[in-house]
Parts: C-alpha cells; structure tokens; sequence
C-alpha cells in the first residue's frame, strides 16, 4: 500500500510496506488519531493509529520515499579521472538511502575528479569526488601577496601538488623562501 503526497509530479511517496494491499483497518465511529513515534525522516518510520471508539491502537511502518533529480553515472568513470559533464546525467531517485548525500546539479560534479571507478547508473555521493589539482609539484607558478592598499605578484615553484583552496608549501624562486600558500587557480597561489 502506498500513498502519494502533492499532485501527479509528487516528490513524496508514503509506503505502507508491512500492510499488505487487502488489509483494511478496524471501524472508527471517529476519526482515527495519527500519532508520529519518532520525527520524521526519509526511510522507515513508526506511526501509532488509535480509536477512542470502538477503542484500538495498532503500530504500523512506513516508508517515507521523497523523489529528487540526482546526478547519476551516464558512462563508467575510472579512478583518478577527471569528471566531464557528458559522462552524467540526472535521475529522477528516491533519496531515502542517499545517506551520504548527493547532487542535483550536473556543473557541481562536471571537473572533479573520482576516487574510484564508478559504474553506470551510480547516484553521485561527495565522497566518491576530489578536487583536480591545479598545481603540481615542481611546476612553476605566480605566487601572490595581498594586503591593505597592495597587490605583489613574484616568481615561485611549487613543492606540493595542490587543489583549489588547498594549502601547500612554495619557494620563491628570487629570494629562495619556503612559504605557506593556498591555492586559488591554476597556477597561482596566495601567501595566507
């Protein structure tokens, strides 16, 4: 038994999976009290249904299905791969089980890249992704000083590779300095 929550286009479905299709309820001269056991969440609840005439209570489960588009795998991926949009696309899925969570936008996945080969039809989790470095190390690169009032720009090398907003360590090339710097593009970094 289920129950559709909103119109035809519903994001809610209310499942009734331990009552089988046939089963009708006991006779209530009143309407029936709905009493949630716990707040509740996507996947299996507990709801407590009671008559004050004739008196009954009955303890019943219910799966609490809400639909989403999410983004899945179009084509397999292989680990360490660089993430493009062609290889995703959006599914409309329940999220109950998406417990890790998930993303409902292709350009939030498009660039990134997978910790792990995954398969067609896969629901896209953040800990399957990381950030693609923009920096690696030994590769040459502008490292960038900010403060109040002014902007320096010098020569550096990186001695780590590194992801946007990653902090790693760089020599500046002229004066031979170790610094500490985050990265914020492709080449370029920022002394903290």
């Amino acid at each position: 038994m289920w129950i559709q929550v909103g119109g035809e286009a519903a994001n809610t479905e209310v499942v009734f999976p331990s009552i089988p299709s046939e089963y009708r309820f006991p006779d209530c001269a009143t309407d029936p009290e709905i009493k949630v056991v716990r707040h509740l969440q996507p996947g299996r609840n507990g709801l407590e249904l009671s008559c004050s005439q004739p008196f009954w209570k009955q303890s019943v489960a219910v799966e609490l299905e809400i639909y989403a588009d999410v983004v899945t795998v179009e084509s397999n991926i292989r680990r360490d791969t660089v993430i493009s949009a062609d290889q995703l696309r959006l599914s409309r899925m329940n999220t109950a089980s998406l417990h890790q969570g998930y993303f409902d936008t292709v350009d939030a996945v498009a660039g990134t890249l997978s910790r792990r080969t995954l398969r067609q039809g896969t629901p896209i989790t953040p800990d399957m992704l990381d950030q693609p470095d923009l920096v690696e190390r030994g590769q040459p690169l502008t490292i960038r000083l900010n403060r109040p009032g002014i902007q320096i720009e010098m020569k550096g090398e990186a001695l780590n590779d590194g992801h946007l907003g990653e902090g790693i360590r760089v020599r500046n090339v002229q004066s031979g300095a170790i610094v500490f710097a985050e990265v914020i593009g492709d080449g370029l970094v920022q002394v903290r």
